[in-house]
């Protein structure tokens, strides 16, 4: 079997390991070439395939003159992409190469009103069109409401909404009333206040530098591992190829985990506060992502609980929250 590629093998369109299964199973890989023509027998059947070496030229492959030569077949079968049929009413949306663009928010650009996902993007994989699409029911349930898009964020997730999570444990605070209460700014007391609330949708990512790494010594990698045929074991060859981790390989891999950007309870910020400003919740008042309070009287802004916090939850906010 010979495979042959537009691109160099480092930029093959596949993972180094399937392209090193390959090789063990004996399949012969030509790069950096591209077909030039299909070489038939006299009964139409083909029997060779008129190659060439070929350089990319604003990402289309040319064939370089005088490069040409044969690989002999007896069967091709042709693996060169997919487009959209739009010609049944569609053309208008023909981005020229049979797909359609989309901006952030999978709108069809400068089509107000048409929304667009899938492989008619961009040919890609399942969970791919699970998500454009959906972004593309959030945009369109904006654009019924007739409300404003916002920017999206870098890194597109469902973001952990501590208010939910109050919700779901009914601790949700109390209506204020500012007539009846005031200016309250900087109350740990009222309960109609979320005590050391911050939203932290738009940083996804914290950098290793907001890490106390002190406490994490370092851990190698459990990576899996991974058998194949050879050329002569291929043919009626069924069994798995990727080795999955043993149940203690598994354990050891997710204790790598060092929780980035996350509280896992480790009362640092309790035992290192000076002031004793820093207290656990009350167990009936605790919920995901509400463990520790401030005593805001106490509070002097030292900032030790944040230099000791391992996984840079702490976040001090300066004063402009």
């Amino acid at each position: 079997m010979t495979l042959t590629s537009l691109f160099a093998r480092e930029e093959m369109t596949a993972t180094e390991h399937e392209v090193e299964d390959a090789l063990r199973e004996g399949v012969s890989i030509h790069n950096g070439v591209m077909p030039i023509e299909v070489i038939v027998d006299d009964d139409g059947y083909a029997k060779a395939l008129k190659m060439a070496r070929c350089e990319m030229v604003d990402g289309r492959p040319n064939a370089v003159e005088g490069t040409e030569y044969e690989i002999e077949c007896d069967l091709i079968v042709s693996a060169i992409g997919q487009g959209g049929d739009l010609s049944q009413g569609l053309e208008s949306l023909d981005n020229g190469r049979g797909l359609i663009d989309s901006d952030a928010f999978y709108q069809v650009p400068d089509r107000k009103g048409h929304f667009v996902a899938g492989d008619i993007i961009r040919p890609h994989l399942l969970t791919t069109a699970i998500g454009q699409a959906s972004i593309a029911s959030e945009s369109i349930d904006h654009y019924l409401k007739q409300e404003a898009q916002q920017k999206r964020p870098k890194v597109d997730v469902h973001h952990f909404e501590l208010l939910q999570k109050l919700r779901e444990s009914n601790l949700s605070p109390k209506e204020f009333d500012a007539e009846d209460l005031g200016d309250m700014r900087g109350t740990s007391e009222g309960d109609w206040a979320v005590h050391n609330y911050e939203d932290r949708a738009s940083a996804e990512i914290i950098s290793s530098d907001r890490l106390f790494l002190g406490h994490f010594p370092y851990t190698p990698r459990n990576l899996r591992t991974s058998s194949g045929p050879t050329a002569d074991e291929v043919l009626g060859h069924f069994e798995e190829r990727g080795i999955g981790l043993s149940a203690e390989q598994a354990v050891n891999e997710a204790e790598r985990c060092m929780s980035c950007g996350m509280c896992f309870e480790c009362d640092n910020c309790v035992i290192y506060c000076p002031q004793d400003a820093i207290f656990r919740v009350k167990k009936d008042q605790a919920t995901t992502g509400r463990y520790v309070d401030t005593d805001y009287n106490k509070c002097i802004g030292c900032h030790i609980c944040s230099d000791v916090c391992p996984t840079g939850y702490i976040d001090m906010a300066m004063g402009d929250h």
